[in-house]
C-alpha cells in the first residue's frame, strides 16, 4: 500500500484550515513518536537518550505517513523524570515509572523548578527539537505534549497515595498540585523559549475512571484552569488537551479550562461533544487505537475514519482526525497508511464547520 501524495504541506494545511479556508484534506495527526523506534530497527532505550535517533525517527514518520504533527512527546513522564521520579526504559517498549520521588510533602520545600537546559532528558530533547525546527520548520509546525499537573503530582508521590490524600490530606495535596503546576508551566515555558515550540497537555488522572466528580471540581478545576491560563499567556494561544477515559460528565468544566481543542478518547461520542460545545472548542479524535488501529485491517481504518468524519468533521471550531490515544507499539504500517489515505480521500476538500467534500464518496 502506498501513501497518497497531498498538495499542501502540513504547515500550509493547518494554517489555512485554522483561518477558515478550504484545504486539500482534513488535518490528521499520529501520536506515534516514542512507539515508532522499533519500526525502524531502533531500540527504545537508545532512542530516549539520543537526539540523532529522535530526529531520525521523526523524519521517517513524516516520510512514511505524512501526518500533520511533528515532534517528540515530552510525554506523561518527562517532567516527573526531570524531578527525580525513577523511570525504566525497556529495549522494546515505551518507558514507565517505577517508584516515586518523594515520601513526604516537606521534601517539596527543598526542590527547585525544572530547567529544560539541565534536568532529566530535556537537554537531549531541546537539541532534537531545534534540529527539527531547522530541518522541517518551513513545512511543519513542530510541537510536543506533556503530562499535566495531576499526572506529575501522582508520579512524584505515588498514584495511590496521591488519590487517597486528596481526601485525607487536602492541604498537602494543594501544596503538591501547586508545585506540579509550577513545574509543568516551567517546562512549557522553557521549551517555548529555547525551541519555539508549544505544548499540549495530557491528563489521564482527571478522567471519571480515577477522579470522582467532587474531587474533580475541588482540585482539577482550579489547577487545570491555572495551568491553561499560564500556558496561554506564554504561548500567546490556548493549548489543547487530551484526557484518556470517560469524560462526558465533566465536559463543561473541561471546556471552561480555556483550552483551544479537546482530544477525546475513543470511548466517547464526538457528535455529543460537538453538539454541546463545538462552538467553543475544536475536537480531536478518535480512531480506536487498539482494537482497530493496531489489531484491525486497512478496511477497518477506512470505516473508522468515515465514522470519525461523520461524527465531528463539521465541528464549528474545527476538527482534527487522530487516534483516541497514543498509537500503540506494533501498529502495522499498512494501517497507518490506510488511516492517512482515508483522511485524504474522504476528508478531501475540508473546511472548518463543514463536512469535507470527499465524504460524499463514502
Amino acid at each position: 500500500m502506498e501513501l497518497i501524495k497531498t498538495e499542501m504541506t502540513p504547515r500550509e494545511r493547518l494554517t489555512a484550515y485554522a483561518a477558515g479556508e478550504e484545504v486539500d484534506r482534513i488535518p490528521a495527526v499520529l501520536t506515534a513518536a516514542e512507539t515508532s523506534p522499533l519500526r525502524y530497527g531502533i531500540q527504545n532505550r537508545d532512542y530516549y537518550f539520543s537526539a540523532d535517533l529522535m530526529v531520525e525517527v521523526e523524519t521517517k514518520i513524516a516520510e512514511d505517513f505524512g501526518a500533520d504533527n511533528m515532534g517528540m512527546g515530552v510525554g506523561l513522564r518527562g517532567v516527573a523524570e526531570a524531578l527525580g521520579v525513577p523511570i525504566v526504559t525497556p529495549e522494546n517498549n515505551v518507558s514507565h515509572v517505577e517508584g516515586h520521588a518523594i515520601d513526604s510533602y516537606d521534601e517539596l520545600d527543598t526542590m527547585r523548578l525544572v530547567d529544560v537546559t539541565k534536568d532529566g532528558r530535556f537537554p537531549i530533547m531541546v537539541e532534537a527539537f531545534n534540529r527539527l525546527q531547522e530541518k522541517f520548520g518551513k513545512t511543519h509546525i513542530i510541537g510536543t505534549g506533556m503530562g499535566g499537573p495531576f499526572t506529575v503530582a501522582a508520579f512524584l508521590i505515588g498514584t495511590e497515595k496521591f488519590l487517597k490524600d486528596m481526601m485525607k490530606k487536602p492541604e498537602e495535596t494543594e501544596k503538591l498540585l501547586q508545585f506540579a503546576t509550577d513545574n509543568v508551566v516551567a517546562a512549557a515555558e522553557g521549551l517555548y523559549k529555547n525551541c519555539g515550540i508549544k505544548a499540549s497537555i495530557a491528563e489521564p488522572i482527571i478522567a471519571r475512571n480515577l477522579l470522582s466528580p467532587r474531587m474533580f471540581k475541588k482540585y482539577a478545576v482550579p489547577y487545570m484552569t491555572q495551568t491553561v491560563e499560564r500556558m496561554t499567556k506564554i504561548f500567546g494561544s490556548k493549548p489543547s488537551m487530551h484526557i484518556c477515559g470517560t469524560t462526558h460528565d465533566r465536559w463543561q468544566e473541561i471546556v471552561d479550562f480555556g483550552i483551544s481543542s479537546f482530544s477525546v478518547d475513543n470511548i466517547e461520542n464526538m457528535t455529543d461533544l460537538k453538539n454541546l460545545f463545538g462552538s467553543r472548542i475544536g475536537i480531536i479524535g478518535n480512531v480506536d487505537p487498539v482494537d482497530l488501529l493496531r489489531n484491525g485491517t486497512p478496511d477497518d481504518m477506512r470505516r473508522e475514519v468515515i465514522r470519525c468524519l461523520r461524527e465531528a468533521a463539521d465541528n464549528p471550531c474545527g476538527f482534527v482526525l487522530s487516534p483516541g490515544c497514543t498509537t500503540p507499539v506494533g501498529t502495522p504500517a499498512e494501517n497507518l497508511i490506510a488511516l492517512m489515505n482515508a483522511a485524504t480521500t474522504y476528508g478531501g476538500g475540508a473546511k472548518k464547520g463543514a463536512f469535507p467534500k470527499g465524504l460524499e464518496q463514502a
